[in-house]
């Protein structure tokens, strides 16, 4: 089991998710208390590809991997808790069966939610 934070890298058309194209998972493999989202962004995941440079680390819906005291608990953007993503989760960080909190609020924010 890993913690860390992730970002669904998809194709936003309108208020939605496109899921009949291609997306995917981008994880950051950190312990849950080590950076945030934002500071990720900019300080690792904008430098090492140019194509998201161009993006704030809010745009994609994104999430976090946390463990504490054996237990595992997923925190991620609600229109990314679905089936598929919840699996590519659970098999990149190594998880089963982890509690799943749906964020619908300021945190988890993303640009579909902001339109």
């Amino acid at each position: 089991m890993k913690e860390g934070l992730f970002w669904i890298i998809c194709n936003m058309t309108g208020v939605e998710i496109n899921w009949e194209e291609a997306w995917e998972l981008l994880p950051l493999f950190v312990k849950s208390d080590a950076i945030n989202h934002k500071d990720a962004w900019v300080q690792i995941v904008q430098p090492e590809n140019k194509q998201l440079r161009r993006y704030n680390y809010n745009y994609y819906p994104r999430g976090r991997v946390v463990i504490r005291n054996g237990k595992v608990t997923v925190f991620l953007n609600r229109h990314i808790a679905v089936n598929d993503v919840i699996a590519a989760v659970n098999k990149i960080f190594g998880l089963t069966a982890p509690k799943i909190h749906a964020e619908g609020g300021e945190h988890y924010k993303c640009y579909i939610d902001q339109i």
